[in-house]
């Protein structure tokens, strides 16, 4: 029994040793998967950013819990009066995923991200006779998929790209984040 004991403790010391804190922060382009059928102009397209606090449990895996902005989506339409008609759609919210790094080599890692999204959809619609807004939550599978190159032990470049559906209406839509940022081990 105490040799169990024994072990259990070293395991528990061994991980704890090996795991390390790290934060970062990255920025690029959004992309929302709508529908612009009906509208005149569409632009589904706009700047997002994500921050991130991860936990290494040992170098291949590690928790990370992330807040992103998709930006927002913007078109024009007409409403029931013929009126032109301003649309917005905006997506914020929290990334919680494992990540699995692979070294192919010293310096360059590749990473995969599965997890859950939590993202709060805000829509809007304005034109000279009516308006109004809604949103909306909802949790979804998460999938994210990145590439680090280390500048020293505790810097490095990040890319990535991020997947995930986000909810307004009840109707679903395909969110993604094509980033690059710097990551800070401590």
């Amino acid at each position: 029994m105490k040799k169990i004991v024994l072990a259990a403790v070293l395991s528990t010391m061994a991980v704890a040793a090996s795991a390390q804190v790290y934060v970062a922060g990255h920025v690029g382009q959004s992309h929302f998967k709508v529908d612009c059928a009906d509208m005149l102009s569409c632009d589904r397209s706009d700047t997002g950013y994500k921050l991130t606090a991860g936990y290494k449990l040992n170098p291949v895996v590690a928790l990370e819990a992330s807040y992103v902005s998709f930006g927002k989506s913007k078109g024009r339409g007409l409403d029931d009066n013929a009126d032109t008609a301003n649309i917005e759609l905006k997506a914020t919210g929290f990334l919680f995923a494992a990540a699995f790094r692979h070294l192919v080599t010293p310096e360059l890692g590749l990473v995969g991200r599965l997890g859950l999204s939590n993202l709060k959809s805000k829509g809007s619609f304005r034109s000279p006779t009516e308006g109004g807004s809604e949103s909306q939550s909802s949790t979804k599978p998460y999938i994210g998929l990145g590439a680090e190159y280390a500048l020293t032990k505790q810097v490095r470049l990040t890319a990535g790209a991020d997947f995930t559906r986000a909810k307004l209406s009840d109707e679903g839509y395909s969110v993604r984040l094509l980033s690059i940022g710097a990551q800070y081990d401590f």
